[in-house]
């Protein structure tokens, strides 16, 4: 990752630097209007803050591309697996019936030109997807609940069944998410990703030596989730930023608790 001279509250992904039919960005909490815990370019829709504020600072974000704040679609995410479609229908649909119609999903997809699909995020992994072969592109949520749930493996089987992508032709990218070391997790999420046939190997996973609680790689997870579906290993780009571990820069969920405002991904094809 790396930022721009002219974008200087924005992070942007070296692996499609050089694609010039994209746009895209991974916000940090720096440049916005909000006060408090949400201080201040927080861009969570469904947060406690101001709704003013959060529309003045989507808006700051669409405006560096030229665009509007309704321009950045993002699902009312629930941390499950679901994925939306955004195609004319959609698009042709009213404000208020898209809001009724993004509640629920946590990926979405499309061939739409002209329109950012985006992700808050605030602790949870950030993916944003590019089939270079048919240009289409996917939006992902990954907190844990949707990493072992998949949500990976249904996001590129849905861009498969609409725009015939093979993952050997995606571009991926991680962005911060919680780091291994500052994300302890209970015996209800060991299970879960058990239960959901995860190996909870050294390369994914470490039990403390004091506490005996299991610490997992979010970002790690999903990367070798992209691999086992196809996406060629230089293909995908992680980000080393640790939310939790970098406070000046990004929000956290869990060092904030609820009162925490959110990160937004987005990614648009020109």
């Amino acid at each position: 990752m790396f930022r721009h001279p002219n974008y200087s509250n924005l992070l942007f992904f070296t692996i499609f630097s050089n694609e010039q039919r994209l746009l895209h960005f991974s916000t940090t909490r720096a440049g916005g209007v909000s006060r408090g815990e949400f201080r201040s370019l927080n861009l969570g829709n469904y947060s406690d803050d101001n709704p003013l504020n959060i529309f003045e600072n989507r808006s700051i974000v669409a405006r560096k591309f030229y665009k509007e704040a309704n321009d950045l679609i993002t699902p009312h995410q629930t941390h499950g697996n679901r994925v939306l479609l955004i195609d004319a229908e959609f698009l042709n649909l009213s404000n208020a019936e898209k809001i009724e119609r993004l509640y629920g999903y946590d990926a979405s997809v499309t061939q739409e030109k002209g329109y950012f699909l985006c992700v808050t995020t605030a602790d949870c992994v950030p993916l944003l997807l590019f089939d270079r072969k048919n240009e289409a592109i996917g939006a992902i949520h990954a907190g844990w609940k949707g990493t072992s749930g998949r949500i990976v493996e249904k996001t590129l089987l849905e861009m498969k069944k609409n725009f015939g992508t093979e993952t050997r032709d995606i571009l991926a990218a991680i962005g911060p998410a919680i780091g291994i070391d500052n994300y302890e997790v209970g015996r209800e999420v060991e299970e879960e990703f058990q239960k959901s046939g995860f190996n909870l190997n050294k390369s994914i996973s470490y039990r403390h030596n004091l506490s005996r609680k299991l610490h997992i790689d979010l970002k790690e997870i999903n990367r070798q989730e992209l691999i086992r579906m196809g996406v060629p290993k230089h293909q995908i780009e992680k980000t080393r930023y640790c939310t939790y571990g970098n406070s000046r820069l990004f929000f956290s969920a869990r060092r904030q608790s609820l009162h925490s405002g959110r990160m937004l991904s987005g990614i648009m094809l020109r």
